[in-house]
C-alpha cells in the first residue's frame, strides 16, 4: 500500500484519520489493522464476505488478459482524458474493484493513485498481488474508510451505487464513471442458458435511470461491440458473471457459443448534493 493512499484512509469504525505503526494502520481510539504482507488491509469489520468466489475473480482476470474488455478502457480512457484536469496527481478510487483490472488499467499511463476495494477479502488478496503500484482493500459500499473529499475520480463498474458515500468520498467537482449492462451483455451466454435462468430479459433501463437521478451527467457513451471466443473463454465468460446467478454453468452447453456481446452504457459526472 502506497504512503499516498495511507494517507487518506479513514478507520471504519470511529471515522478518524489511520496511521502506519509497524505492519499495522491504527487510528487514535485504538482501533488495529493488520495488513498482508502483499499491502491490502481488512477495513470492514463485521461484514459478511462477498458471495463472489475465489474461482469467479480468477476467471475475471482471465478474461481481461484476453483483451475482451479493452474497448471499455479506451471508452474510459477517452472520457476521462476530457473531463480530467492535467495540473496534478489524481486520486482514483474503484468501487468494487474485484481483481483490479480497471484500477489499474485506466488511465495506465498517467501518474495517479491508484485504490480500490471490495468486499470480497479473495478479489482483493488478488489484485494486490497483481499490482504494487496501486492500494487495495477489503471495504464496505455503505461505510467506505477513504476521508472525505479525498477523491478525484471514483470508478463504478457494475457494482451497485451508494451514491451518498460515493458523493461523500469525491471532492466537490469529482467525477463519477459509472458503467452498466445493457440489454444486449453476453445475451449469447444468457441464450444458452434458457430456463434456467431467473430472467430470461435483462433491462439496464432502471439502472441508468437511477443513476442520472443522482448525477450531474456530463457525458454518456454506448458501448457495443462482439469478439470471437473459443470453448475456455466461453467457460471463463460464464463462470464470472452473476447474470447466470444460480445456474450451474459447468453443465451448461457452450458449444455454440462462439462470439460474445459487450453492451455496456457508460455515464460520467458530477454527484448530485
Amino acid at each position: 500500500m502506497t504512503q499516498e493512499a495511507e494517507s487518506l484512509l479513514r478507520c471504519p469504525l470511529c471515522h478518524g484519520p489511520l496511521a502506519r505503526r509497524a505492519n499495522s494502520l491504527v487510528c487514535g481510539q485504538g482501533h488495529c489493522y493488520d495488513l498482508s504482507r502483499f499491502g491490502d488491509v481488512h477495513l470492514a469489520p463485521g461484514k459478511r464476505e462477498s458471495f463472489y468466489t475465489k474461482a469467479l475473480f480468477e476467471s475475471r482476470a482471465r478474461i481481461f488478459e484476453s483483451g475482451m474488455y479493452d474497448p471499455v478502457i479506451g471508452a474510459i480512457d477517452e472520457v476521462l482524458g476530457a473531463l480530467l484536469s492535467g495540473e496534478k496527481t489524481p486520486v482514483l478510487v474503484d468501487a468494487g474493484c474485484g481483481e483490479g483490472f480497471y484500477t489499474r488499467r485506466v488511465l495506465a499511463a498517467r501518474a495517479m493513485t491508484r485504490i480500490g476495494f471490495d468486499l470480497s477479502k479473495e478479489a482483493v488478496r488478488l489484485a494486490a498481488r497483481s499490482a504494487r503500484e496501486a492500494s487495495f482493500f477489503v471495504g464496505d459500499l455503505a461505510n467506505i474508510p477513504l476521508r472525505d473529499g479525498c477523491a478525484d475520480v471514483l470508478l463504478d463498474v457494475f457494482t451497485p451505487a451508494n451514491y451518498a458515500e460515493f458523493g461523500r468520498v469525491l471532492r466537490p467537482d469529482g467525477l463519477l464513471v459509472k458503467l452498466m449492462p445493457r440489454e444486449g451483455y453476453l445475451w449469447e451466454l444468457r441464450e444458452a442458458a434458457g430456463a434456467r435462468l431467473r430472467r430470461e430479459r435483462y433491462d439496464g433501463t432502471p439502472v441508468e435511470d437511477y443513476a442520472k437521478e443522482h448525477m450531474e451527467v456530463l457525458a454518456s457513451r454506448t458501448i457495443t461491440y462482439t469478439r470471437p471466443v473459443g470453448a475456455a473463454l466461453a467457460a471463463h465468460l460464464a463462470r464470472m458473471t452473476p447474470m447466470l446467478a444460480g445456474v450451474d454453468t459447468e453443465t451448461l452447453d457452450l458449444s455454440q457459443v462462439t462470439q460474445i456481446t459487450i453492451d455496456e452504457t457508460l455515464l460520467a459526472g458530477t454527484v448530485r448534493g
